[in-house]
C-alpha cells in the first residue's frame, strides 16, 4: 500500500507541476480583464486576420470564458501528453517547460488583445502582427528558463 501512496504523490505531483501555470495565466488574464473591463467596447474584438484586422467580435464577458476555455483546453492537452509518457522524469521536464511556456504565450496574447479591444469602438480593431511575435519570444523565454530551473532542482 505505501508503494502505492508514493505513486499518487508523484502522479498528483507532476499533475499539478503543468496545471498550474495554467491557473495562473487564467488568473492574470481575469485580472487584466478586471482591470480593463469599463474600457472594453460592448463588442470585443476575439479573432484577427493575418494582417492583423479584427474579423470576429463578441462580448467582453463571451470574450473571457472564451479564454478560460482555452486555458483549460491547453491544460487538459498536456495533462493528456504528460500521462501517455514513457519516461517520467525527462517528459516531465519538458511538459512542464511546455506548459510554462504556452500559458505565458497565451496570456500575453489575451491581455493584447483586449488592450487593443479598450482602444476601439467595438466595429474594428488591430493587432499587430508583431504581436504574435513577441508572444511566441515571451513564451519560448519563460519556458527556457522553466526548462533550466528544473535541471537545477533535479
Amino acid at each position: 500500500m505505501p508503494a502505492n501512496r508514493g505513486a499518487a504523490m508523484v502522479h498528483l505531483r507532476r499533475t499539478a507541476l503543468v496545471t498550474v501555470p495554467f491557473a495562473a495565466g487564467a488568473f492574470a488574464t481575469a485580472v487584466a480583464f478586471l482591470l480593463l473591463r469599463d474600457s472594453l467596447p460592448a463588442r470585443m474584438a476575439t479573432h484577427f486576420t493575418l494582417d492583423g484586422t479584427a474579423d470576429g467580435f463578441t462580448s467582453p464577458s463571451t470574450a473571457l470564458g472564451l479564454y478560460m476555455l482555452a486555458f483549460a483546453m491547453e491544460a487538459v492537452g498536456v495533462l493528456a501528453a504528460i500521462r501517455s509518457a514513457k519516461s517520467a522524469l525527462t517528459t516531465t521536464r519538458s511538459l512542464v517547460a511546455l506548459a510554462c511556456g504556452l500559458a505565458a504565450a497565451s496570456t500575453y496574447l489575451f491581455v493584447v488583445t483586449m488592450r487593443a479591444s479598450s482602444k476601439t469602438d467595438g466595429k474594428s480593431a488591430d493587432l499587430p502582427i508583431h504581436q504574435l511575435g513577441v508572444a511566441v519570444a515571451i513564451g519560448a523565454a519563460v519556458a527556457g528558463a522553466a526548462w533550466l530551473v528544473s535541471h537545477r532542482r533535479t
